[in-house]
C-alpha cells in the first residue's frame, strides 16, 4: 500500500563498506570474474542499493550471454531500480533465448506497463497465460497491470483467478483485499488480507496492509495490534512505526503517538510525512514549540510542501506569533492558491494583528473557494 520509505546503511560517503570492498574486487583482472560480480550484486542487494545490484547482474549477463537465468535476474533488478528501458532490454533478451517462457512474457509485460505501453503489456500477459495454461503467477501479474491502470474490476477478476488456480498464493489474496476495500467491501477485504497473513505470517507487508485497513475504518485497537505484529516481523520498518504512531494519534493517545513517531523519525530522518505527523502529535499534546521545530525540519526536507506551511501557520497562530503565521499562510497560498482554509486562517491572523480590511478580504476569498468545493 505504501512506498514512502527506504533504509540506508551508509559509511558517510554514500557507499557502504561492504559494497566498496566488492567494487574493488571487480576492478582490473577481476572484471571478468563472474563470482566477484555475484558478490557485488549480493552486497548491493543487502544494502538496498538497487542500481548497483542491477549493474552487477547486467555485467554477469554480458559475461554469460547464453544464460537465460542471468538475463532474467538482471531484468528483475532493473525494474526494482526503476530502470525500465534496461528492464525491457533484459526481458527481451530472455524472450530471444526462450520464446516459450511464460515467466519472461509476464515480466516483459510488467516492464511494458511501466513504460506506458499498456496494449503491448496486455498482449504479453495473454501469451503468458496461454503458455502457462492459466497459472496463478500469470493471472497475478495480469492483475497488477490492470490495477496499475486503475482497471480495478479487471484486476480483481485476475486476482480471483490466481487464488482459484492456487489458493495458497498470498500476494494475490493480499492485493485482492486492497481492491475489495476500495470497492467498499470491507468485510471481504479483511477476509482476503487475513488469508495472506495466515499464509505468510512473517511478512510485515500483510500486517501493515491489514492494520491500515482497520485504521481507515476507525478500528484502532485492531490496527495497533497489526502494526505491532509488523514490527515483530521487521523491527526497523519505519512505515509500521509511522502507522502505529498515527493510529495512537487517531485514538487520542498523544503521548504514545509522540513516542512511536519519534522512533519512526530515527529510522527515516528525512521523511517529511513522518515529521508532519510528529508535529501534529506535539501540537495535540500542547507542545507548540516542539511542533514548530518539527514542522521547520519537515520544510527543510520539502520546502515547497504547502500543507507543512499551512500547519506551521496554524500552530504559530495559536501561539499568537502573528507575523510569522501570516508569512506561512501567504507561502501556503503562493504554493496552493485554492486553499480556502489557508485564506480563512490568514484572516484570523490579520484580525489578531488589528487589520480588519485584509482580514475581511481573506475571509471573502475563503468563502468563495470553500463554497465552490461544496457545490
Amino acid at each position: 500500500m505504501f512506498n514512502w520509505f527506504r533504509k540506508w546503511h551508509d559509511t558517510g560517503n554514500g557507499i557502504s563498506r561492504r559494497v566498496a570492498e566488492a567494487e574493488k574486487a571487480v576492478s582490473g583482472s577481476g572484471a571478468r570474474d563472474v563470482g566477484r560480480w555475484e558478490a557485488l550484486a549480493d552486497a548491493c542487494a543487502r544494502e538496498r542499493e538497487a542500481r548497483g545490484e542491477y549493474r552487477a547482474l547486467a555485467r554477469i549477463s554480458e559475461l554469460l550471454p547464453e544464460d537465460f537465468d542471468r538475463a532474467f535476474a538482471s531484468g528483475l533488478a532493473a525494474r526494482r531500480a526503476h530502470l525500465i528501458p534496461e528492464a525491457l532490454d533484459s526481458f527481451s533478451r530472455c524472450l530471444a533465448l526462450d520464446p516459450e517462457s511464460a515467466t519472461a512474457h509476464s515480466q516483459y509485460a510488467k516492464a511494458l506497463d511501466f513504460a506506458g505501453d499498456k496494449d503491448a503489456a496486455l498482449q504479453h500477459h495473454r501469451k503468458a497465460l496461454e503458455l502457462s495454461g492459466g497459472s496463478a503467477e500469470a493471472y497475478y501479474h495480469l492483475g497488477v497491470t490492470h490495477a496499475n491502470n486503475e482497471r480495478n474490476q479487471e484486476a480483481m477478476e485476475a486476482y480471483r483467478a490466481a487464488v482459484e488456480a492456487d489458493p495458497s498464493f498470498a500476494r494475490a489474496h493480499g492485493n485482492l483485499g486492497v481492491l475489495l476495500d476500495r470497492a467498499g467491501e470491507f468485510d471481504h477485504a479483511v477476509e482476503e488480507i487475513r488469508r495472506a497473513v495466515e499464509l505468510e505470517p512473517e511478512r510485515a507487508e500483510w500486517h501493515l496492509n491489514l492494520g491500515a485497513l482497520y485504521g481507515e475504518h476507525h478500528q484502532f485497537d485492531e490496527a495497533i495490534e497489526e502494526f505491532f505484529l509488523a514490527l515483530e516481523c521487521d523491527p526497523h520498518n519505519a512505515e509500521a512505526r509511522f502507522n502505529l504512531g498515527v493510529a495512537y494519534l487517531d485514538r487520542g493517545q498523544c503521548g504514545q503517538a509522540v513516542e512511536e513517531l519519534r522512533r519512526a523519525v530515527t529510522t527515516a530522518p528525512n521523511n517529511a510525512i513522518i515529521l508532519r505527523a510528529l508535529a501534529d502529535a506535539h501540537q495535540k499534546k500542547g507542545q507548540y514549540e516542539r511542533a514548530v521545530r518539527t514542522l521547520r525540519d519537515a520544510l527543510r526536507v520539502a520546502p515547497d510542501e504547502a500543507c507543512a506551511h499551512y500547519e506551521l501557520g496554524c500552530v504559530l497562530n495559536k501561539m499568537d506569533r502573528v507575523e510569522e503565521a501570516i508569512t506561512e499562510f501567504e507561502r501556503t497560498i503562493a504554493l496552493d492558491p485554492e486553499n480556502g482554509r489557508a485564506y480563512y486562517h490568514l484572516g484570523v491572523a490579520f484580525d489578531k494583528r488589528g487589520d480588519p480590511l485584509p482580514a475581511r478580504e481573506a475571509y471573502r476569498r475563503s468563502e468563495e473557494i470553500l463554497s465552490k468545493e461544496e457545490a
